[in-house]
């Protein structure tokens, strides 16, 4: 017997106890992706580094020319990628009316392949036609709709996060203090050198309950009534000393999708961002509601958000979004992109103020376009431009992008 056969035998023999009672699907996706990015201008004043949640800050590069960049994070150069790898259990063993079923998702990346990366989604339950009930990890209800209202979700051309046109967990951060009389921020200057230091796609843990990362340690309740669904998803652990959750409202037809959701986070005693009592909530709200439309290879969508976590400046009183999207495809080739505007909430005292003494404004414009060209259901390439131009110039960003996308 050979190898090759041996090791079929065995892997049969050891998944048929399993498959008796249980229908496993397994599937995933897999990008690569290459970018070319500038940010805040390639300003020569600038340096990158990362800024302690004590308002430290280590440089780690003063060079703030265009970058080339091909080490991806889980498939994509921005914010996250498409990476993953999931395995969905289905058992045959009803229990009163209800049929237990599973999910295990993980990650990885491409280019610099280092194994699996964090768990996604890891729950138990049950469901049946009408009503279903999850626990464990689970994919927020929250961020669901990004994939209806942006077509370059999982590229560094997506709306999320730093791209300025949905609330996430990643921002560009300026290097800032507090004054001595604890009330003003302003931009800090290295006094030798007068350069001021920033933290591109610096990160806050959000929970999950916006557009990145999985809810931990939740509980989830739906309901399906022909086109419409709704779900409800609490979290909460008093060691971790947090507690929130997500709500969710949608209507999906043939030529029309509406959707409402709301997420809430109450922190505790936990500081999810530099800068003290001062530049932290105890409690965060969003909401957004949004619409598509499709017909005759064209999708239009439309999405207004109201954010206090995860917003593009990552101030305390967050701010608002509105963003539009087209998607068109011929044949075998899509053309697609959107355009945001982020207004800031910020407190006026909360302002930075920068080098030169002037008060920053914290609004965004913010647009994407590009083109993929699908050489099946399952796999396309793509290539496009993303702009991001903020009135504080510290968070700008455009990139150039190219990847592709295989599914199985």
């Amino acid at each position: 017997m050979t190898r090759k056969t041996l090791t079929l035998a065995v892997a049969a023999a050891l998944a048929a106890p399993m498959t008796t009672h249980a229908g496993i699907e397994f599937y995933g996706q897999m990008g690569a992706e290459a970018a070319s990015v500038e940010v805040a201008n390639g300003d020569e004043n600038i340096v990158r580094g990362n800024i302690s949640k004590g308002l430290g800050f280590e440089k780690t590069s003063d060079d703030m020319s265009r970058q080339t960049l091909t080490e991806d994070r889980y498939g994509g150069i921005l914010n996250d990628g498409p990476n993953l790898l999931s395995f969905d259990f289905d058992f045959d063993k009803k229990v009163v009316g209800f049929t237990p079923y599973a999910r295990y998702r993980t990650t990885f990346h491409t280019t610099d392949n280092s194994g699996l990366g964090p768990g996604l989604e890891a729950w138990v339950g049950f469901r049946n036609s009408v009503f279903h009930i999850k626990y464990g990890k689970l994919r927020g209800a929250y961020r669901n709709a990004k994939g209806l209202i942006d077509p370059w979700i999982y590229t560094s051309m997506q709306a999320r996060g730093t791209g300025g046109g949905m609330s996430a967990g990643r921002y560009n951060e300026v290097h800032w203090n507090w004054n001595a009389a604890g009330d003003q921020r302003s931009v800090v200057a290295d006094p030798i050198t007068g350069k001021v230091g920033i933290n591109p796609a610096r990160a806050i843990n959000t929970s999950g309950v916006v557009h990145n990362s999985d809810i931990p340690g939740a509980v989830e309740l739906g309901l399906k009534l022909g086109p419409v669904k709704a779900r409800v998803q609490v979290m909460g652990d008093d060691n971790a000393d947090k507690r929130g959750g997500n709500a969710e409202l949608l209507l999906e037809t043939q030529n029309l999708d509406l959707w409402a959701y709301a997420a809430y986070l109450d922190v505790g005693d936990n500081q999810l961002s530099p800068g003290g009592a001062a530049w932290n909530n105890d409690e965060f709200r969003n909401w957004k509601v949004g619409a598509r439309v499709k017909f005759s290879g064209v999708k239009l969508a439309l999405q207004y958000e109201d954010a206090e976590l995860g917003v593009f400046d990552n101030n305390p009183e967050g701010g608002k979004y509105v963003i539009g999207s087209f998607d068109y495809r011929v044949q075998s080739v899509s053309l697609a992109g959107w355009v945001a505007g982020y207004l800031s909430d910020i407190d006026d005292k909360l302002r930075l103020i920068d080098t030169n003494g002037e008060a920053l404004d914290e609004d965004a414009l913010s647009w994407a376009l590009g083109a993929k060209y699908h050489f099946s259901k399952r796999t396309h390439v793509f290539a496009g431009y993303r702009q991001t131009d903020s009135d504080n110039d510290y968070r700008d960003e455009n990139v150039f992008s190219a990847g592709i996308l295989i599914k199985f």
